[in-house]
């Protein structure tokens, strides 16, 4: 079947752009490029994109050239271009103060489930720090046309976060759960030793995510006043998803 656009949901968003866009038709997985207006869009690579449905997010535009857009989408190879029937509307936004974010934001889970399916998150309690990164490996794809300019192209990235736990017990020393599900995977082997965890933004940002990862757990020790604390490591194994906020 040839590409073509039957509808795409939402059809507004602000011209701050982000706005994920769902497109459904056909041949969609066929596409190039997509374009509100005459502004390339990228196409959300998270998403799972079809021959039938394909996630593309608004590109930013001037709050002066707020109004309505046709969304067009390119095939170089046959080649092709479609133009929705329906416009795509940008939404004028204002300048709202700012105000500071806390480092504290950040929520912890961790899946208890057998299956490790996302059906029982625990709340990992007593976290005292948390730094999520995505660290990309870079290889050197320099060349003759480049008159002796260098250039890198990015072709992985891992992810990790580094957290740091008040090692914090209930009565009968009984450990928290979120933390005991994290602690008993680190000294074990194979799927046994990677935890399917989720960390989001608590005041319902839009930072939330989840994969899966190995543990890597170590008590930090300190002088007869301290408090115990443990630093933790979770390296990712495979993609890290975005996913909706539960706290939203």
């Amino acid at each position: 079947m040839s590409l073509a656009i039957t509808s795409f949901t939402p059809n507004t968003g602000p011209t701050s752009g982000g706005t994920k866009v769902v497109i459904t038709g056909t041949s969609l997985d066929t596409v190039d490029v997509a374009l509100f207006g005459n502004v390339e869009a990228a196409i959300d690579t998270t998403a799972v994109n079809t021959a039938t449905s394909l996630t593309v997010i608004s590109p930013p535009i001037p709050n002066a050239d707020a109004g309505t857009v046709k969304i067009e989408l390119v095939d170089h190879a046959t080649p092709v271009e479609v133009v929705s029937s329906g416009n795509f509307t940008y939404t004028a936004v204002s300048n709202p103060v700012l105000t500071s974010t806390l480092a504290r934001k950040w929520k912890l889970d961790v899946d208890t489930s057998v299956a490790q399916d996302g059906s029982a998150w625990t709340n990992v309690r007593a976290v005292l720090d948390l730094q999520p990164s995505i660290t990309p490996t870079m290889q050197d794809d320099s060349d003759y046309d480049s008159d002796g300019w260098g250039s890198d192209v990015k072709t992985m990235l891992k992810w990790s976060n580094v957290v740091k736990l008040g090692r914090k017990v209930a009565a009968g020393y009984v450990e928290d759960p979120g933390q005991a599900a994290i602690h008993v995977a680190h000294d074990q082997f194979g799927a046994d030793g990677v935890v399917h965890v989720r960390w989001y933004d608590r005041n319902g940002g839009t930072e939330a995510y989840e994969g899966f990862a190995q543990v890597q757990w170590s008590e930090d020790g300190g002088d007869a006043a301290a408090l115990s604390t443990v630093s933790v490591t979770l390296t990712g194994q495979g993609a890290r998803l975005t996913i909706t906020n539960p706290a939203a």
